[in-house]
């Protein structure tokens, strides 16, 4: 594998000969690999999922676009070091962002942002805060950037009415055994199935704004730099037109469950207040003069949906036979659906506390 790394790692026109590639990071999706050369520089290199992603052209041009604009807008701003700041890609002697292989995989190359780090689990209020902080910022730099200019590369990715579709024909071929197991969750989750769709019929009436997304805002699609500052948001694949509501609800259930989405005990799952507050204080403070009045009024609604949409599709993808999230045991997906509705459950039960708090910055 590593002959072969070495070989892609070439195609692309950068410094450095090539002296070891190791897997890295945490992602379901793609296949990363940290790659060390004979100079100073590291680079990440990605072979990007087909299955998941159809187009990778356009994708790659999306991601390209919105670095370019977060890199003028740092140049205007007179912002130093501006490489730690947003994702730098390399292209191959063709010109092109991307390397397709014989067998049809494609391979991206990009600088890796040395001395930066990551939390798959936030550990306290402040890192909260930072990480809030950061998303806000990287909300604040795309929000002039038109988002009709991207394409969608996962079609009707938080669609409520794709997802439900999903899961119904994931119910239709379940194995009879999954499907029992699944029956309390499916019960559960079904109450939220209308409620769900008042986001979409907004944001399909036009009520709220289409912007600029991340649309996969994990605690650790964030980079911050030795002191716990923030740095930039990486893992792009996802960058597309969407709501506010998406990247802001999704942050929140990864920043906010104490016990992280990967825990085997749903009883360890409790919705952190604390952190929620940081979160949302460090977000506001770099990005509520972006939002308009109804976006700010319906933000609690993001965080309601996008723990709802995630327990769904890891449930769906049980029903389905794991085909795709990465699984270690048989009943992962499904324990992951667990964690999921059990924090949809504290989210429920402190809605009031949360929405409140959010409207203080209306």
């Amino acid at each position: 594998m590593t002959e072969q790394i070495k070989k892609i790692y070439e195609q692309f026109e950068c410094s450095g000969k090539f002296v070891s590639a190791q897997p890295y990071g945490s992602g379901h999706i793609n296949n990363t690999y940290l790659v060390k050369v004979d100079e100073e520089a590291e680079y990440i290199l990605q072979r990007l999922n087909t299955n998941v992603f159809k187009d990778i052209p356009k994708l790659m041009q999306n991601k390209e676009r919105v670095c370019q604009h977060i890199r003028n807008k740092l140049l205007r701003s007179g912002v130093g070091d501006i490489t730690r700041r947003y994702i730098t890609y390399y292209h191959t002697a063709k010109g092109k962002p991307y390397y397709k292989d014989y067998d049809g995989n494609y391979w991206t190359l990009s600088l890796f942002i040395k001395g930066s780090k990551s939390y798959d689990v936030i550990p306290n209020a402040d890192i909260a805060y930072q990480i809030g902080s950061g998303l806000g910022e990287f909300e604040n730099r795309i929000a002039d950037f038109d988002a009709t200019l991207l394409i969608e590369t996962i079609p009707l990715f938080h669609n409520v009415p794709r997802r439900l579709n999903d899961l119904k024909n994931a119910i239709a071929k379940a194995e009879p055994e999954r499907l029992e197991r699944s029956r309390e969750l499916l019960e559960y989750l079904s109450r939220f199935d209308q409620p769900m769709l008042e986001l979409q019929r907004m944001r399909d009436e036009g009520i709220l704004p289409l912007c600029v997304t991340h649309n996969d805002t994990k605690a650790n699609n964030l980079l911050l730099d030795a002191n716990d500052k923030p740095l930039c948001m990486i893992d792009l694949d996802t960058v597309m037109p969407g709501l506010v509501h998406y990247d802001f609800g999704d942050a929140i259930r990864s920043a906010c469950n104490a016990a992280g989405e990967e825990t085997r005990d749903e009883n360890e799952v409790k919705f952190k207040m604390d952190f929620f507050e940081a979160f949302t204080a460090g977000f506001m403070e770099k990005a509520r003069n972006q939002f308009t009045y109804k976006e700010k009024k319906t933000l609690a609604q993001g965080i309601t949906l996008m723990t709802y949409l995630q327990a769904v599709r890891f449930l769906t993808d049980y029903l389905d036979g794991d085909h795709y999230y990465p699984t270690e045991y048989p009943e992962h997906n499904l324990q992951r659906t667990k964690v999921q509705t059990r924090l949809l459950q504290e989210i429920e039960r402190n809605y009031d506390h949360i929405n409140g708090f959010i409207q203080q910055y209306c």
